[in-house]
């Protein structure tokens, strides 16, 4: 059977599923499809979002900056009180 008779048969199989089951046959075929992609490696990933916040306003992407900042020391400060109350 060639690739086109092929998917002819596969185009009928879904022509024949039930209206109420069509969106657990997308689920199917979408994981399917995802699985046969190539793994990206991590520097592909990350740089996926390369640039995602180019369109922020600058006062949001300061609000943004400033509050990790506050964040992180926070998060520093709460692991500095836990070891010295451990020691």
């Amino acid at each position: 059977m060639n690739i086109s008779d092929l998917r002819t048969k596969v185009f009928e199989e879904i022509q024949s599923v039930p209206d109420d089951r069509l969106i657990e046959l997308l689920e199917v075929i979408h994981s399917f499809r995802l699985r046969s992609e190539p793994v990206s490696s991590p520097i592909q990933l990350i740089m996926q979002f390369a640039g995602c916040w180019n369109d922020l306003p600058k006062e949001t992407y300061t609000e943004f900056l400033n509050d990790i900042s506050q964040r992180r020391q926070q998060a520093f400060q709460e692991r500095q009180n836990r070891e010295t109350r451990l020691s």
